[in-house]
């Protein structure tokens, strides 16, 4: 019988892998389409062809693990927001940075029709999120009381859109004025303000 350390080293190892496999799949199919060979994102991933299989063994259950990580990645931040009133925005702008680093995938993304059900289930999965801070946020007067639930999917899909041309002549800081904007929108004058992207990123 194994012991309980070799258990969790097990685990460890397992999740190590799992890791390894979702930041090579979001790279391989960033650069080579949803439609690139999974023993590629193997190899990027440096794991074995059995080892990516049997993890993820259809091509919609490994871009689905892409969005779970997201997705309880942002239900952190919404529920580890210090102040509660302040998760709405943190939240979103953390949606903003996510989008920002899986430009390319989530490009990809929206346009495949292979993912379609998925988008739909992570959208509703990112309402579910938002929908208590944006109760909090408009209870404490941090946000505009007349926002609706389902306007946290139309400011990303805003923002996600401000990010989506890789064109050279378009503005270095266009993510930060994109939230800039955005936040003049729907915050009230005087109402508290999170830090600017920049700062965020150490800039």
């Amino acid at each position: 019988m194994a012991s309980t350390t070799d258990d969790h080293q097990l685990r460890a190892d397992a999740r190590r892998n799992r890791d390894a496999v979702l930041v090579a799949a979001r790279k391989v199919f960033a650069e080579e389409g949803l439609t690139a060979p999974l023993d590629l994102i193997a190899r990027e991933a440096g794991v074995g062809r059995a080892t990516l299989h049997r993890r993820f063994p259809t091509r919609e259950a490994l871009v689905s693990a892409i969005f779970d990580d997201n997705i309880e990645e942002l239900a952190r931040i919404a529920s580890e927001t210090v102040d509660p009133a302040a998760a709405f925005v943190d939240t979103l702008i953390a949606t903003v940075e996510m989008l920002a680093r899986d430009a390319g995938f989530v490009d990809l993304f929206n346009r495949n029709a292979l993912a379609a059900e998925a988008k739909a289930d992570v959208g509703l999965r990112f309402l579910a999120i938002m929908d208590e801070p944006l109760r909090r946020a408009q209870e404490a007067g941090r946000v505009r009381p007349d926002l609706r639930l389902d306007d946290a999917l139309l400011l990303v899909d805003m923002l996600g859109g401000a990010m989506q041309v890789p064109d050279p002549a378009r503005p270095g800081d266009r993510r930060q004025r994109a939230v800039a904007f955005v936040l003049d929108a729907i915050v009230p004058a005087g109402a508290p303000r999170p830090l600017p992207l920049d700062a965020r990123d150490g800039g």
